[in-house]
């Protein structure tokens, strides 16, 4: 099942400020906002503040690791009208043949570097530079020539596509599998996928625009004491152009795997053949991924590269990869630079050639795209856990109470059903506020935090955030939102609901502010002991 409220609920995160809240009457705008390179949302720490380091964990861990990454290795089902198939990195790199730099400038270097364990070694490790070909590579929607080939990766190459006894192609290409231990039990399990070539979206007489050489998507499954309970359907830029988290019971599987279907042309990964409008161009064309059951089978099992990210959220030190993984050292684009001449850049904003995108080694210590949590009748309760870091900088900042903020929205037009939660405007909503019961700072141990269900009909709750207070009750810092899908017991899919029950496992982390601006307080602040009213905006 389609995650049908994602597109709304995504929006919250940068609708609402991080220190106040807007006024229930205030309408937060509900627009998809993408980023091309994924990065860590405010708040939250950066690459610069954690530390690389060379020692991986054990053998053993590593091992298991492994072995846990290939037992949910998923199938990946190609569609019937794919041109642009996958290959593994060394095929493609084999292929480059000059650097450029964002300024344009290029330079041709030391042929070896273009090798899976040298191409760390480019200058800056390649920071602001594009790894090039210099064979025709903006395709209408075919390449020009067989020299461009390549391109189509090996299964499209001519005799390339081995075939089942079914008559459907398969595809053996290796996957990238970084495996993530957020602590707790909890082991996020990403498999990257690589292709020399996306294809863009056919728009009119524009042609086919978005085109880039080399293409990486991705699909999450978060695993708890080494069973799976979901997965995160990424697409594109991810966000809320993406099918969003689903439950493991709600996926199609076979076996113990996630079965995805991957959009023709620019490879999107959805939970479901159909045909996917994941956006609007000028309100005037419809971006869609197509997915299919009758193309080629991508059955990863046995193929995937097991990766370590990071040694633990504890230490948050993050691995550097050596040897024949150093390509993952690499910081640049995979792909030729693209091009912002063509006459309708100024109103579209994309030509037929874009450039290509960053590699796989990106920021993995996000918890899923929503919270799940389960329907509840009369009350939320909210537990979480702070990290490590977030309590020694609470901890800083003489730190005392929490309180869990609710975010709420209703429409405030007619609607046929749940599904129509996605198509609303901002003009269409209404969100606000409800501040839960303040409770006591606990350091890492768990807290327990309950909240009023949001009021009124139509109504739920649709994200929740934290605020944190000193010893003097003044507002010191306050987290980015992250967004709830709810569910009943013995349901597919996700409801609607005015309270949650959420045991989020996934620690807080973000970087503290000494102090954040605010209006001085109205009443007195908040006690552990107090109902948790707002204060101070």
């Amino acid at each position: 099942m389609r995650l049908t409220t994602f597109l709304l609920t995504s929006a919250l995160v940068s609708a609402l400020p991080y220190d106040a809240d807007p006024p229930p009457s205030e309408q937060v705008p509900f627009e998809p906002v993408a980023s091309p390179r994924p990065t860590p949302p405010p708040g939250s720490q950066t690459y610069t503040d954690i530390e690389v380091v060379d020692k991986p964990s054990t053998p053993e861990k590593r091992a298991a690791m492994a072995k846990l990454l290939d037992k949910y290795a998923p199938v990946f089902k190609l569609a019937s009208t794919e041109r642009y198939y996958p290959s593994s990195v060394p095929f493609m790199l084999e292929h480059y043949e000059f650097v450029q730099w964002e300024n344009g400038t290029q330079f041709e270097p030391n042929n070896n570097v273009f090798t899976a364990s040298r191409l760390n070694k480019l200058p800056h490790k390649g920071r602001h530079q594009y790894l090039s070909v210099t064979q025709p590579h903006n395709p209408q929607p075919l390449v020009d020539g067989p020299e461009s080939h390549f391109l189509y990766g090996p299964a499209g190459m001519p005799g390339g596509m081995e075939f089942g006894d079914d008559g459907r192609g398969r595809v053996h290409d290796e996957v990238y599998g970084f495996w993530v231990d957020n602590g707790r039990g909890v082991v996020d399990l990403w498999y990257w996928t690589y292709y020399p070539y996306n294809l863009g979206k056919e728009v009119g007489y524009l042609g086919w625009l978005g085109n880039h050489v080399s293409d990486w998507e991705r699909l999450r499954v978060r695993t708890v004491n080494g069973t799976a309970e979901s997965a995160d359907f990424n697409t594109h830029s991810g966000g809320a152009f993406s099918a969003g988290t689903y439950r493991w019971s709600d996926l199609e599987r076979f076996g113990e795997r996630p079965i995805a279907y991957v959009a023709s042309g620019s490879h999107g990964v959805w939970p479901n053949p159909g045909k996917h409008v994941y956006a609007q161009l000028l309100n005037l064309w419809q971006l869609v991924d197509m997915t299919d059951d009758y193309g080629a089978i991508w059955d990863t099992q046995g193929h995937v590269v097991p990766i370590e990210w990071w040694t633990g959220p504890d230490l948050a030190h993050r691995i550097r990869h050596t040897g024949n993984h150093s390509w993952l050292e690499f910081e640049g684009m995979f792909g030729n630079a693209g091009s912002s001449n063509c006459w309708w850049h100024s109103i579209v904003g994309v030509c037929q050639l874009v450039g290509g995108p960053i590699g796989p080694n990106r920021w993995f210590g996000d918890p899923p795209d929503c919270i799940i949590g389960r329907a509840a009748p009369d009350h939320s309760k909210y537990l979480f856990y702070l990290s490590l870091n977030v309590t020694k900088q609470a901890r800083a900042m003489n730190v005392s109470t929490i309180l869990v903020e609710q975010i709420c929205a209703r429409p405030e037009v007619a609607l046929n059903g749940e599904a129509d939660w996605n198509t609303l405007r901002a003009d269409q909503m209404k969100v606000w506020t409800v501040p839960g019961r303040a409770i006591p700072f606990r350091g890492t141990a768990q807290h327990h935090a309950t909240a009023e269900p949001c009021g009124g009909g139509r109504s739920a709750a649709k994200a929740y955030r934290l605020a944190l207070y000193n010893k003097d009750g003044e507002r010191v810092s306050t987290s980015n939102l992250r967004v709830l899908c709810m569910y009943e017991p013995g349901k597919r899919g996700w409801v609607l609901s005015p309270a949650v029950d959420v045991e989020d496992v996934d620690e807080w982390r973000w970087m503290l502010m000494e102090k954040q601006p605010e209006e001085p307080p109205s009443h007195t602040p908040p006690s552990p002991t107090s109902n948790g009213r707002r204060v101070g905006y």
